[in-house]
């Protein structure tokens, strides 16, 4: 892959503003429906080879169909596994279509607060700047030249390959979920899907001083809680002794010191049996026994801090709260928001439930905003995970590859009713504070992350076209 001509095409994709918002009035329509020409313009091989289709309000579906060779050793995209895989190539073991997905909308920024404009594309540092360059125009970008190269050179898939891209995940819009619909209504079970999630992370495992290639095999579920409470307003000089807005706080103070229940999930369980082998010992024996040292995992991890604990645990956050507009006025209505992030075996009803037990205020009225319950647990096995590991391991070949579970939601969300084989993976090395940037201000890619970026996607799709 050109590298040079990769960067420029970032930067050109940065240049449209497609920011997304849930007021879509605030959305600039010209930037989306330009950022979509311009792919055409600039993958004109996939689009002369895909079937392009337009999904929703902002769904991108394109399908690139098997070459004469893979349809001869699969029988057809939706073939079953071969007799003898040891004798093909980890795409073609794969049995089935694969999906490479990313997102071309991006969140809102605060111009005045960047140190380069976030819509410039500007190289300095050794970095490219702009909003999207991480999540995820960066991802989308590298493998649509990926693909291009392959199409190019008169390539054609093993299997079926499918490129799925929305323009609104960040405003939770449904264009992922009817790309779904549309292949389901097919009957076509990808065996493979890749979307943006973990990353190469530098600090490693906990007790493992060693870069790990985190990937996400399942997602947390997410949901927004509105908690509402009435009663009579009235004048500040004359309070009732416990009055709406001290009542809501004692709720939010009793659901901060709430614990859900702790559980070691299977992709928890997973990257602690990494670790218990990579540790040896005594420690290295208790983290390869997790299921059976539970109580003790549980209360340690839930000592070691919030990335710890949220691996075994629900978490419910206040975000927001409201009252009266004045200092002198009690509210007749006061409300604060929650927002649930629930580990596997939890739903949002439970969650809801629970936490309406712990306030023990009858008044109190939850109202569940948005969400969605965890999502089902993609396999850590089988062709679909050696692809993806084997791939890992020829751009970072000394890496720990560990499954675990995403706190954050993606479209891939949706993926899992139609594919056990749905993975959650960036495909960079990011440093903590790259990772906190994601949303923030200053968001950037550093040039040698981007040359990792493409050679995976690189290796990854030549694998898929072999």
């Amino acid at each position: 892959m050109d590298l040079e001509r990769t960067t420029q095409h970032l930067q050109e994709a940065i240049r449209f503003p497609t920011v997304s918002d849930f007021d879509h009035a605030k959305e600039d329509e010209s930037a989306f429906a330009g950022f979509i020409g311009w792919l055409e313009e600039t993958y004109p091989h996939i689009y002369a080879a895909a079937d392009f289709k337009r999904v929703g309000r902002r769904g991108l579906l394109y399908r690139i169909s098997a070459g004469e060779a893979g349809e001869a050793a699969c029988g057809s995209s939706h073939g079953s596994e071969l007799d003898d895989p040891a004798k093909h190539s980890a795409s073609t073991r794969l049995g089935g279509p694969a999906a490479l997905m990313a997102h071309y909308d991006v969140v809102p920024v605060e111009p005045e607060k960047w140190e380069e404009a976030p819509f410039s594309g500007v190289i300095r540092d050794g970095c490219l700047w702009g909003r999207g360059s991480l999540d995820t125009k960066g991802t989308l970008i590298c493998a649509m030249e990926a693909v291009e190269d392959y199409l190019k050179a008169g390539r054609r898939p093993v299997n079926d390959l499918y490129l799925a891209f929305s323009g609104e995940e960040e405003t939770e819009g449904t264009s992922a979920e009817e790309i779904v619909d549309v292949l389901e209504e097919a009957g076509i079970r990808p065996a493979f899907v890749l979307d943006e999630g973990g990353a190469v992370i530098p600090e490693g495992l906990p007790g493992v001083k060693k870069t790990s290639a985190m990937i996400g095999i399942a997602e947390k579920g997410v949901a927004n809680v509105k908690v509402t409470l009435k009663g009579p307003g009235g004048h500040a000089s004359t309070p009732p002794r416990h009055t709406l807005l001290g009542r809501m706080a004692a709720a939010a103070c009793a659901i901060e010191k709430h614990k859900f229940r702790g559980r070691i999930t299977e992709p928890v369980a997973g990257m602690f049996d990494l670790i218990g082998r990579e540790r040896g010992g005594a420690v290295g024996l208790a983290f390869r026994n997790v299921r059976a040292l539970k109580p003790a995992v549980i209360a340690a991890a839930t000592y070691l801090g919030g990335t710890f604990r949220a691996m075994v645990r629900s978490s419910a956050a206040v975000t927001m709260m409201s009252g009266s507009p004045s200092y002198n006025v009690l509210p007749g209505e006061v409300s604060m928001g929650l927002n649930l992030r629930l580990l596997l075996g939890d739903t949002i009803e439970s969650a809801v439930d629970e936490l309406s037990r712990v306030v023990d205020d009858p008044a109190m009225v939850f109202e569940v905003i948005s969400g969605s319950d965890p999502s089902p647990v993609s396999r850590a096995d089988g062709p679909a995970w050696e692809l993806l590991t084997e791939t890992v391991k020829e751009v970072w070949p000394e890496v720990l590859v560990a499954p675990y579970t995403l706190n954050g939601g993606t479209d891939s969300r949706s993926w899992h009713r139609i594919s056990d084989h749905v993975y959650k993976f960036t495909p960079m090395v990011m440093k903590k504070d790259e990772r906190g940037s994601v949303h923030g201000h200053n968001e950037k890619i550093r040039l040698e992350a981007l040359g990792e970026m493409a050679s995976f996607y690189e290796k990854l799709v030549g694998h898929l076209f072999e």
